[in-house]
């Protein structure tokens, strides 16, 4: 025990090794900034315990990490592979006819669209190329047309029920307006046939009257 001084307190005072007291090698080695020295084979080998255990630390941990994120890119490549393998199945069951040359037909009536409102407001210049493009796809690709079509009634159907409904509603009145036009049509080809035949019959009953009075006055 060290001396006390009259002014401390009753708490016992351990001293530092090193102090009063040497330290053991090894607690020196591991303290000295120059490390552990040993020899192997007459050349002085030199390790420093606290550096060492710093680098088993930064080499665990990058490896840690780099594992993390080897396994993180495959799995984002894997989704990406995926991703493209889904659209491509898609783009396939859509677009079912040839690509070329219809596709640069149906480019170039929307261009002519494009062209033809140039003039026009913005509505109708945006509306427009979409109409003629929509037109051409269906005169062109029209297996494509019905499938894009399909494909957008039923999102339309699972994101937006309500407007699906009235789309649907609107389209059936505009049938039914067609299906009336075209039977007022017929009815009105019917009339018009009709009455040529009667004009046709009160002709041919007046010619004869005629042949026969001039026979009588004969």
């Amino acid at each position: 025990m060290a001396p006390r001084s009259f002014y401390e307190n009753d708490t016992p005072v351990i001293p530092k090794p090193g102090t009063t007291q040497p330290i053991s090698r090894q607690l020196e080695e591991e303290d000295s900034p120059h490390g552990q020295v040993s020899f192997v084979n007459g050349m002085i080998i030199r390790t420093t315990p606290q550096i060492e255990t710093w680098m088993q630390a930064m080499r665990t941990s990058f490896n840690r990490n780099f594992q993390i994120w080897e396994a993180e890119l495959a799995t984002q490549k894997s989704a990406f592979s995926n991703e493209l393998t889904h659209l491509q199945n898609d783009f396939d069951a859509v677009v079912t006819e040839p690509i070329l040359p219809r596709g640069l037909y149906i480019l170039t009536v929307a261009l002519t669209g494009s062209i033809m409102a140039r003039n026009s407001n913005i509505v109708v210049r945006f509306m427009a190329p979409v109409a003629f493009g929509a037109g051409a796809l269906r005169y062109f690709m029209p297996q494509t047309f019905h499938n894009v079509g399909a494909r957008y009634d039923a999102w339309e159907k699972a994101n937006a029920p309500h407007v699906y409904a009235k789309r649907m509603y609107f389209i059936k009145d505009m049938k039914d307006v067609m299906t009336g036009f075209d039977d007022e049509v017929v009815k009105f080809n019917d009339s018009v046939i009709l009455t040529v035949h009667d004009w046709r019959s009160a002709f041919k009953q007046y010619w004869d009257e005629d042949q026969n009075v001039e026979d009588k006055n004969k």
